[in-house]
């Protein structure tokens, strides 16, 4: 089994606008290691949201369009498997948290519900263990009482519990590889700290690898292993 779990070479995507083309990614190549944690820093437009969703294929293509370069993730190249093979890895092995807790949950659906979701697709188990998996989930993530709170809406949780919930949601089918685009960003310092150190602590525990983006260097420096810098695409 080898040791980089995810390999990037020399990646360019560029989106067709009516103003021309626009190369959002020239030539990136990088990689990670199983139980690595990756930080991408870079200035707003730099390339670094766009660099993750092209790994999770996520980008509208058209206008997006891949011009070049390989992503190997466990030896198998994302950029040439089939749609459903892709449906298969994205939330299974592969797993992501968003920037805005609110726009990740949806509103009108119990967070339990939404825990159970996946758990139900990716690992086949029947719906009474997946409940019992998704309540686990939720006390993982430190989130009290998590028999009750499993029955309620996201508008019932405070921002902190609410990204703790899609954290919850991102770890549920035990990913090999975690993307967090900027995690942290809605909450205030305290609860920033507790879910850092709740990351931390599952890296080390489940041996994943991570890419973690963000603009706090603390943050960075405290939790990552290496820094990727951005600038330009």
């Amino acid at each position: 089994m080898s040791k980089k779990l995810l390999e990037v070479n020399n990646l360019s995507v560029s989106f067709n606008t009516y103003a021309g083309e626009v190369q959002a990614l020239r030539g990136v190549s990088f990689s990670v290691d199983r139980g690595e944690t990756l930080a991408i820093v870079g200035e707003s437009g730099s390339g670094k949201s766009v660099t993750v969703q092209t790994i999770m294929k996520l980008i509208p293509m058209p206008p997006g369009e891949i011009k070049g370069g390989e992503i190997f993730f466990d030896g198998e190249d994302l950029v040439k498997v089939s749609d459903k093979r892709m449906m298969e890895l994205r939330g299974g092995r592969i797993g992501m948290i968003f920037q805005d807790p609110m726009t990740s949950l949806n509103p009108t659906i119990k967070v339990g519900k939404q825990i159970m979701e996946g758990i139900l697709i990716h690992k086949k188990v029947s719906k009474a263990e997946a409940k019992a998996q998704a309540i686990e989930m939720l006390r993982k993530v430190g989130i009290p009482k998590p028999e009750e709170r499993f029955n309620q809406y996201p508008h019932e949780f405070s921002g902190g519990m609410r990204q703790r919930a899609v954290i919850a949601i991102a770890l549920s089918c035990e990913p090999d590889l975690l993307i967090c685009d900027e995690p942290t960003t809605a909450l205030d310092t305290t609860t920033e700290a507790q879910i850092l150190r709740l990351m931390q602590t599952l890296a080390v525990e489940a041996g994943i690898g991570i890419i973690f983006i963000s603009h706090n260097l603390r943050v960075i420096a405290q939790l990552c292993d290496r820094v990727m810098v951005m600038y330009a695409g």
